[in-house]
């Protein structure tokens, strides 16, 4: 008699890459997210914006209150997809849990550092996420429902490497613009994903998803997909800020 249970991660759960097929993926990942940083700075607008030494404080707040609302917004489909990844893999949802674990709260530190700037927790429980905002979060359910959660993780893989590439360079501008006393969530979020080395995390995660060469470039695809999304979220911030202030000093 055939056993009816699937989905629980019991089939060949021998990794499709081995250890230097995995490191030689990762470093060719690296380089497509390299590249896209580079797009990146040419193509949205005041892309390094909060790296410079005159930072609009309106653009400052916003980009604090809608980190904190992404991650909010986010944990809940990546808690949707630890179930996902459980059905795939048990050593995948095992290393996905433990990155969500340290990731959960983290938008009491952008939180935090929003109070040191006159923002108060009331303010930003007022303040609705932008419609790029709501239009990742879509994208996720979407991922989860018609694609897997490949796609989702790969959004945190493109995340913590870019956050452990650029962050200190953007933290250590922050101090001088902003003050090294009202950055202390910030710092503290950027000393996590440094030292417990999550975008090594992610990608331990990743390599138990990948089954196939199809899933390799699905893979490369959700990380461009994702950028474009961010692009849409900072392109969006900047004209509520920047852009406003400027055409009403016109």
């Amino acid at each position: 008699m055939q056993n009816r249970v699937h989905h629980v991660g019991y089939g060949d759960r021998t990794p499709f890459l081995n250890a230097a097929a995995s490191a030689k993926l990762r470093a060719e990942i690296d380089q497509q997210l390299d590249q896209q940083v580079l797009e990146w700075y040419a193509n949205v607008p005041e892309a390094a914006h909060l790296e410079g030494k005159n930072v609009d404080s309106a653009y400052y707040k916003r980009n604090l209150i809608e980190t904190a609302w992404r991650i909010r917004m986010l944990r809940v489909s990546e808690a949707k997809a630890l179930v996902e990844i459980a059905k795939r893999s048990p050593e995948a949802a095992q290393v996905w849990a433990n990155y969500e674990q340290e990731e959960m709260l983290h938008d009491e530190l952008f939180i935090s550092d929003l109070a040191r700037v006159g923002v108060s927790r009331e303010q930003f429980l007022g303040t609705e996420p932008y419609l790029s905002t709501k239009l990742l979060t879509g994208y996720f359910s979407y991922l989860l429902d018609h694609e897997g959660p490949l796609g989702v993780v790969a959004y945190s893989y493109l995340v913590e490497y870019v956050n452990v590439k650029l962050e200190p360079r953007k933290l250590e501008a922050l101090k001088g613009s902003v003050g090294e006393d009202n950055i202390g969530g910030q710092i503290n979020h950027s000393h996590t994903d440094i030292n417990d080395d999550h975008p090594g995390e992610v990608w331990a995660a990743v390599r138990h998803l990948l089954r196939s060469d199809e899933d390799v470039v699905a893979f490369k695809r959700y990380l461009g997909e994702h950028q474009s999304l961010l692009a849409r979220y900072f392109e969006e911030l900047y004209l509520d800020t920047i852009a406003t202030a400027e055409k009403q000093s016109a």
